[in-house]
């Protein structure tokens, strides 16, 4: 009767995630003004993102902001490399690879992390100098020394 018990109440969980997850992570709002409209999603099926903007929307142009990134580590990351891609009405206009972790030269204190880690990266980016308009698409995708993707988002900018 136990076993019974047990598995219908599993059944009960795994039909309510089911039917409440289409798939895909929420639509995350970092920041939502009358200039600028910022928004994520985590593009891997498997985990979600924390991304935070902690100054105001409206100091993008005007000083340096600071944001705050969080992720939970399915894998080690001796060495990390991160592609971004830039994308405006479906045009590609910009591709930057960086390699964030090599295993004699640790550039942040992330690297090296082990497998079930959480990550908090909290840093100032500068003030941004060039007036944009439109809606951008801005790929990231993250991955470890053996390939493994570490983390993906993908975050649609939207100037006005």
């Amino acid at each position: 009767m136990k076993v019974h018990g047990a598995a219908v109440i599993l059944g009960m969980v795994i039909l309510h995630v089911a039917d409440t997850q289409d798939g895909h992570w929420p639509v995350h709002t970092v920041c939502n003004s009358n200039k600028i409209s910022i928004k994520y999603r985590s593009c891997d099926p498997l985990q979600d993102i924390g991304f935070t903007l902690l100054s105001s929307c409206s100091q993008i142009w005007t000083k340096a902001i600071t944001i705050k990134l969080t992720l939970p580590l399915r894998k080690s990351i001796d060495e990390f490399y991160i592609a971004v891609d830039l994308t405006f009405l479906g045009d590609f206009i910009f591709h930057y690879d960086e390699s964030l972790c090599l295993p004699n030269f640790p550039r942040f204190t992330f690297c090296g992390s082990k497998k079930g880690e959480m990550i908090r990266v909290v840093t100032s980016l500068s003030t941004l100098k060039i007036p944009l308009k439109g809606i951008y698409n801005l790929m990231v995708y993250g991955i470890n020394q053996d390939g493994f993707q570490i983390a993906c988002v993908n975050a649609t900018l939207e100037f006005h």
